[in-house]
């Protein structure tokens, strides 16, 4: 994810969106786990919203640009990629109670495949996508697919292996100037890095964006076993 390592500063004036969707995911939580596991844990969104007193959270990212910003009061971070095997070697070293994931999960390469480990790590899961119509009006316009999954795509995975309750919201971010959009694509993390068109075409499509602001849409997942 080369974008959040070259922007990682710059995201923390950027994350509002990323802030909100953490803040809703975990205040809506019913457990309070001593030991907690946030995977793609960022700056640190999760355990700012987290309201209980908890021992130990492991705070797992693959920049570590973006954990230098996390807070470290009771935190351990681990630098992997939770796509990988070997992130997922040293999380089943862990005796966590819960994992958490807010606005990082959308980009797994193997959705299902993460979801199935999860379910061998803990009985309580909670996390929050994007998901696929997110920026759908930019997406038509440049003619392209959403990298994402949609929240069908992620409700058929995720109840292979845990009990859900969901929740899909809808979010607005309103901007003063279509600069100001195009800065946010490029500098949120939102996009992650994918490159699916030329920066070229996302100046001309912002040109004729027809609203003044960008939609994104958020699945919410509280699951048990």
């Amino acid at each position: 994810m080369q974008e959040f390592e070259r922007f990682a500063t710059s995201y923390q004036q950027y994350k509002i969106i990323q802030s909100k969707v953490a803040h809703h995911l975990v205040t809506h939580i019913s457990k309070q786990g001593k030991c907690i596991v946030d995977l793609g844990a960022g700056s640190g969104e999760v355990y700012k919203a987290i309201d209980w007193e908890f021992e130990r959270l492991y705070a797992i990212d693959s920049s570590a640009a973006m954990l230098s910003l996390h807070p470290q009061k009771k935190v351990k971070k681990i630098v992997c990629d939770f796509d990988s095997k070997e992130c997922f070697e040293k999380l089943q070293q862990i005796p966590l109670d819960m994992v958490i994931a807010s606005s990082s999960l959308q980009w797994s390469k193997n959705l299902p495949k993460i979801f199935s480990n999860i379910s061998s790590l803990t009985s309580s899961f909670y996390a929050a996508l994007f998901s696929a119509n997110t920026f759908k009006t930019l997406h038509s316009m440049l003619q392209i697919s959403s990298p994402i999954y949609t929240t069908e795509e992620i409700l058929k995975s995720i109840k292979k292996y845990f009990m859900v309750d969901y929740e899909v919201r809808e979010y607005k971010l309103f901007f003063p100037e279509k600069k100001d959009m195009f800065d946010y694509i490029k500098k949120s993390g939102v996009s992650a890095g994918q490159k699916r068109t030329s920066i070229a075409a996302l100046r001309q499509a912002m040109r004729s964006y027809p609203y003044n602001y960008l939609e994104f849409e958020v699945i919410f997942l509280w699951c048990e076993k």
